[in-house]
């Protein structure tokens, strides 16, 4: 005899999101959740508490070029981020020319809750000239401490321009960094 599936159900934790692609934890023990919004907003989760963490759109710092598959799709922080010493987070987004980057920003001194925009400094920016879709967009940290992240073939169908297996290329890849040196 087959067991009875265990029943699932769920409850909403909060509202009010728009486009969420990413959620990340900052690994300081504190708990909070960031969420990522296509259109470049971040909001940070702080036991009940729902704010605003950063904002990289239109309204905000203008870097991001949002739409179909394109936007504001990654975050991590720093391995040794610890909101005193170490501020560092990444985000990983299409730029307003629609290429994708790569970023390094700031925790606000004194305010872990809130990003420093000012401290924006780009790491990489990849080419993405041809079509808006199939972008990648993950950032994760390893156990080696290097940053890696996943782009996308470049768009099209079935990857056209063969990107994904042209090792000159970025597109399609599995790249990691050294963001430390």
């Amino acid at each position: 005899l087959l067991a009875q599936p265990p029943a699932i159900s769920y409850a909403v934790e909060f509202g009010g999101l728009s486009g969420p692609v990413d959620i990340a934890n900052a690994g300081d023990g504190s708990n909070r959740l960031f969420i990522v919004q296509q259109a470049g907003t971040i909001v940070v989760r702080n036991g009940a508490t729902v704010t605003q963490f950063a904002d990289f759109g239109t309204t905000g710092a203008n870097i991001i070029t949002s739409g179909g598959e394109q936007g504001l799709l990654s975050m991590a922080f720093h391995p040794a981020y610890d909101g005193i010493t170490n501020r560092f987070f990444f985000i990983y987004y299409n730029d307003l020319s629609g290429d994708i980057a790569v970023s390094r920003c700031q925790t606000t001194a004194g305010n872990i809750n809130t990003a420093d925009i000012s401290t924006l400094t780009p790491i990489i920016t990849i080419s993405h000239p041809t079509q808006s879709n199939h972008n990648g967009g993950k950032l994760n940290f390893g156990a080696d401490g290097y940053l890696y992240f996943a782009t996308g073939d470049g768009g099209g169908g079935n990857d056209g321009p063969n990107n994904a297996q042209t090792g000159t290329v970025l597109l399609g890849k599995m790249l990691r960094i050294d963001i430390d040196q």
